[in-house]
């Protein structure tokens, strides 16, 4: 195959893999794009293989292109204009960034039938980089980076090829306009004259060549990635970085840090390592080695949804509080003690254990002191009734505190002290007005099927409410326990929900919790927290999610410790107890992890296994590698004993040595063709060059071809008569040196040392001294 049929075909390789790409980047948010990718690919084989007999001519290629635009526009109005479309309410510039791809593809495909035009290859190389742009910007996974690093590789391959392409046109042009030295040998100019007709270039050096120089740029492009570590890790999640529709609560002005995210996908990578370390006594100070292993500990308190995530609508104060209580409250002799030792960056921040109780006011009211004695600040606040961390800018490594625990009560249910009733409570109904009607219809909806199972028996005022036309169905607050407990034990039991470390979405259309409801059914701990949450406040039920952990080991001796495998999420809800008195209730809706089979090995095993640590290799190397990344990489590498440094380097050492072993090797290879080194007799005009900037001060200009270089170099050595004689070596030189390069013949054992004789005395008669020698009046 010639090299022009390799270009031709690396060329709409490059530009399906582009199309491709986005479409699998796309595959989230326009799902139907997917049924247009064979079209597109046929297309494209169809313009391969149509190339020089038929074109399309440049006023149909308008027409199509206006009629595009004008569909496209259409597409987009009717799409935008939905009310209940998430992407709606985003900015426009955001709302049409999806809908960028299938336009880009169309226009594409009119572009590969037009008429050429001396950019055309140009053009079609910026379609397919605007088509991987855009990709890039809609997708970060591992899958759409395989296909972004395919497309890199054939579009390398296709640059290189369109390179010598265009040199050995060039070449061929140099010997049809006659510009030949009459004593440049026939063959050779035979050969040059008729490049893409030489000897074909087969599949084998070309993987060479393309090996070679990907190889190289992607050496040094990711070791210029690891040394300069982006400074974020944003990718286009709109919702992430926007609100829809402009809902606000009017309370929270000054906005509350993101604490979960919904809209994140990828997997959640638990580990074993040390998250905090609790120290629990009893009320007589001696050690509490029965501390339940199912201990809750709080770490966030999220109260406010909108577009996926949850947040917290508690405004700190803008100063932190000093003068910390001293005194604990007294909880009766069944009290115990548990003494934290938390390093914030390792736990997520400061933890409490629950139940929290307060103390009767007004002095010792929280359940918290600081036990460092010369640290007076107040690490915790209380703030309608809810306990929060406070750290002030000062923040240090680790932290020590005491709380008291109550030695009696359910850990399940606690008084709701502090809680404002006709402020707090109706935050905790909150639901975003675009997700209220689809969510409420959704959990009527399940609670009907439910009624008809024998052990989900709602009350009967709900299963009268139900029976009714849903127009705002609401549950009163006798009931709230009840319909929670009911929709609390659908998701963690009825097998119709699994549990899954892995974060995925199907339609990005929709809100994530309606997504999970009813596409996807599989998730971690915060889907189900933020699914119940949510489904609980569309009927009106307070409900909040809290993050934090379930579990501890023991270590002996009252020593336990929490690890990061315990990380959980759950929901809290309000009960009423009493007149205008509430408890908070814990409810988790978690279904139970799927058991670990202990069988034998297993390929389907061992290729999951292979897939998480490629996708963990991906997170932690490409999407997330920042500043801190690299430095805990330098910590890592410094932290290693002498010995482990040794033997990385060495290994390091060693496959560096065999990498640039096999690149002399295939270079060699490449250098030597049925005997004879090719390269060095491509040599013969950069000799060339050295004697004539050495001697005559004469180089070759940027851009300008070996042809132009040494006509100007006879130019020069014409003018002086001494030197007459020698004006056409320099294009002899060339000729052969096309010959070799462009026209895949190498010189002969009597050529090579022909020339290699003609160029010494060559040399020899321009230098200096022997000028001098010959001529004393040069």
């Amino acid at each position: 195959m010639s090299l022009e049929h390799w270009f031709r075909l690396s060329q709409y390789l490059t530009l399906g893999l582009a199309c491709a790409a986005l479409v699998f980047a796309e595959t989230p948010f326009l799902p139907e794009l997917q049924l247009f990718l064979a079209p597109v690919l046929a297309l494209l084989l169809l313009a391969w293989w149509v190339e020089g007999r038929w074109s399309l001519p440049n006023w149909g290629a308008n027409i199509l292109g206006g009629l595009i635009a004008v569909g496209g526009g259409t597409w987009l109005v009717q799409t935008l204009s939905d009310e209940t479309f998430v992407l709606s309410h985003l900015p426009l510039h955001l709302a049409l960034l999806p809908y960028m791809g299938p336009l880009a593809m169309a226009a594409l495909l009119v572009k590969v039938f037009r008429t050429h035009d001396a950019n055309h290859f140009w053009h079609l190389q910026g379609w397919g980089l605007l088509q991987i742009g855009l990709g890039c910007l809609l997708d970060g996974g591992p899958a759409f980076g395989a296909m972004m690093v395919a497309y890199l590789a054939s579009d390398l391959l296709c640059l290189a090829l369109h390179y010598r392409l265009s040199i050995r046109k060039e070449a061929s042009s140099d010997w049809r306009s006659g510009n030949v030295s009459s004593r440049a040998d026939n063959a050779a100019a035979n050969a040059v004259a008729s490049p893409i007709a030489s000897p074909s270039i087969t599949g084998g050096s070309l993987f060479v060549f393309a090996m070679r120089w990907t190889f190289l740029i992607s050496a040094t492009t990711l070791l210029i990635f690891l040394l300069t570590p982006r400074r974020d890790n944003w990718s286009w999640e709109p919702l992430n970085k926007f609100h829809t529709g402009g809902f606000r609560y009017p309370g929270n002005s000054q906005g509350g840090s993101e604490e979960m995210n919904l809209n994140n996908t990828g997997w959640i990578e638990l580990d074993d390592e040390v998250a905090l370390r609790v120290t629990a006594l009893d009320a007589a100070g001696q050690p509490k080695v029965d501390l339940s292993p199912e201990q809750r500990f709080r770490g966030s308190v999220l109260d406010w949804y909108e577009n996926g995530k949850w947040t917290t609508t508690t405004l700190m104060p803008a100063r932190p509080r000093r003068g910390g209580q001293v005194d604990l409250p007294n909880f009766g002799p069944d009290q115990f003690f548990l003494d934290f030792t938390v390093q914030p960056r390792q736990a997520g921040g400061l933890v409490l254990a629950e139940p929290i109780r307060f103390g009767p006011p007004p002095s010792a009211r929280l359940p918290v002191v600081v036990l460092n004695q010369e640290d007076r600040r107040r690490l915790f606040v209380e703030s309608s009734g809810t306990v929060l961390p406070q750290i002030g800018s000062e923040q240090r490594n680790e932290y020590r505190y005491r709380q008291v625990m109550p030695g009696h009560g359910s850990a399940e249910r606690f008084p709701a002290e502090g809680l404002w009733a006709n402020k707090d409570v109706p935050l905790l109904r909150t639901v975003p007005p675009p997700l209220l009607s689809p969510l409420q219809d959704c959990t009527v909806d399940l609670l009907r099927r439910l009624t008809g199972r024998l052990r989900n028996r709602l009350p009967e005022k709900v299963r009268a409410d139900l029976a009714k036309p849903p127009q705002n169905f609401q549950v009163e607050s006798p009931h709230w326990e009840a319909v929670a407990r009911v929709l609390t034990d659908y998701l963690a039991n009825s097998g119709d929900f699994t549990y899954t470390l892995e974060l995925t979405r199907h339609d990005r259309s929709l809100d994530p919790v309606l997504d999970f409801l009813i596409n996807l059914k599989q998730g971690h701990c915060e889907r189900f927290a933020a699914a119940l949450a949510l489904t609980l406040r569309s009927i009106a039920i307070p409900a909040r999610v809290v993050k934090g952990f379930r579990g501890c080991d023991s270590q002996g001796e009252g020593l336990y410790v929490v690890r990061h495998s315990h990380a959980h999420a759950w929901v809290e809800i309000l009960v009423p107890r009493g007149w205008n008195r509430f408890d908070w209730l814990v409810l988790d809706a978690t279904p139970p992890a799927p058991a670990v089979s202990a069988s034998g090995f297993s390929f389907s095993y061992f290729w999951e296994e292979a897939g998480k640590f490629c996708l963990q290799w991906w997170r932690s190397l490409i999407l997330e590698y920042d500043g801190d990344e690299q430095a805990g990489l330098w910590e890592m590498l410094i932290s290693l004993r002498p010995m482990v440094l040794l033997r990385v380097l060495g290994l390091i050492g060693s496959a560096s040595i065999v990498l640039i072993a096999l690149g002399l090797f295939l270079h060699r290879q490449r250098r030597s063709r049925n005997g004879v080194v090719v390269c060095s007799d491509g040599g013969i005009y950069s000799r060339l060059v050295r004697i004539l900037a050495r001697n005559v001060s004469l180089r070759p200009r940027l851009a300008q071809t070996p042809r132009e270089y040494v006509t100007e170099a006879h130019t020069l050595l014409l003018a002086r008569p001494r030197w007459a004689a020698l004006a056409e070596l320099p294009r002899r030189v060339v000729d052969l040196f096309y010959r070799v390069r462009f026209g895949g013949r190498p010189l002969n054992a009597g050529e090579r040392q022909e020339i290699k004789a003609e160029l010494d005395r060559f040399a020899e008669a321009l230098h200096p001294i022997s000028r001098k020698r010959s001529d004393p009046e040069a």
